[in-house]
């Protein structure tokens, strides 16, 4: 199964575009990527790329939004647009302006 047909089938099938999906699969892609310090995201890491997505996508509409309450439901992000939680299964890299890109084959 692709991360996208994962992806859809943990939204439930929403009616968004395959393109919206992808665009946040490749944006939490991206972010492991650069702590990973990687070309491609590992299978270890292909699971909280979901996560990411996911959270990404949840946020859609209320982005920034620091806090909302109404009819007894409360919500409020945190500063980052990822949750720490979340970044904090991403081991990082450390990397210097001469550290090449690893290049991962799975």
């Amino acid at each position: 199964m692709t991360q996208l047909s994962l992806l859809k089938n943990l939204l439930g099938n929403p009616p968004e575009s395959d393109d919206v999906l992808q665009y946040y699969l490749d944006s939490a892609g991206s972010l492991i990527c650069d702590l990973r310090h990687t070309d491609i995201v590992e299978t270890k890491y292909q699971p909280v790329q979901i996560e990411i997505a996911i959270e990404m996508y949840s946020k859609r509409g209320a982005e920034g939004q620091v806090s909302h309450g109404e009819n007894g439901i409360s919500r409020s992000y945190e500063k980052a647009s990822i949750s720490p939680s979340l970044l904090e299964k991403i081991t990082p890299v450390f990397k210097t302006p001469y550290t090449a890109t690893k290049v991962v084959s799975e």
